[in-house]
């Protein structure tokens, strides 16, 4: 029995030397820039420890053409460099919100305040308010544009003439921002993100 246990003993010993542990940190971001070995993102799951991250991609796995807009799932090695952003090196990256998926018809995409206040804070979004002009002059978003759920397929074009840039939709409880999210994917516009209602919205705004 003694030499049965000494046997086990040493076998757990080996099993716990020989498997590593995979400490990599995994992470939930979007990507606010790519660069040409680096990605810039910004990490909205409280994951990481930090708001944004420069992460090399040389070695990381990925199937899709990384672009600035996706939500993504970012697997980095444990040893980060400090400064700021931080730097990281990637192992692993995967899509979360498929963008100009091949098939199927296209759809906006549902994320929190907290996700579009990043975003804002990143730059490079347009923020679309779809309430009324009354709603809009109670209290709006910070660089917000008004156009009414009721004229977007009149006045989108011309309001938003690039049709690959990140919208932003929020309306007052998120029943207009859904519709007009819908109505401008429907007109081809790539990059819809929907947060929903400005009841909801726990940042400043402005009168």
């Amino acid at each position: 029995m003694k030499r049965i246990g000494a046997v086990l003993g040493a076998l757990l010993l080996l099993l716990s030397g020989c498997i590593p542990k995979d400490n990599n940190i995994t992470f939930t971001a979007f990507i606010e820039s790519v660069n040409e070995n680096s990605i810039l993102v910004i990490d909205v799951s409280a994951n990481s420890g930090f708001d944004k991250a420069s992460v090399d991609i040389t070695e990381a796995k990925y199937d899709f053409d990384l672009k600035a807009g996706q939500k993504v799932e970012v697997t980095i090695k444990p040893e980060i460099r400090e400064s700021y952003p931080v730097q990281a090196t990637g192992v692993r990256i995967r899509l979360i919100t498929q963008e100009d998926a091949g098939a199927g018809a296209a759809e906006y995409k549902k994320i929190t305040a907290k996700e579009a206040k990043m975003l804002i804070d990143s730059g490079n979004v347009t923020v679309l308010d779809v309430r009324t002009q009354a709603e809009f002059a109670s209290g709006h978003i910070n660089g917000a544009i008004l156009l009414p759920n009721t004229e977007i397929k009149k006045k989108a074009p011309e309001v938003l003439p690039d049709k690959n840039t990140t919208i932003l939709v929020y309306c007052r409880s998120g029943n207009r921002s859904a519709q007009a999210a819908k109505i401008l994917v429907e007109m081809g516009y790539t990059k819809v993100y929907d947060f929903g209602g400005i009841i909801d919205w726990p940042y400043a705004v402005v009168k």
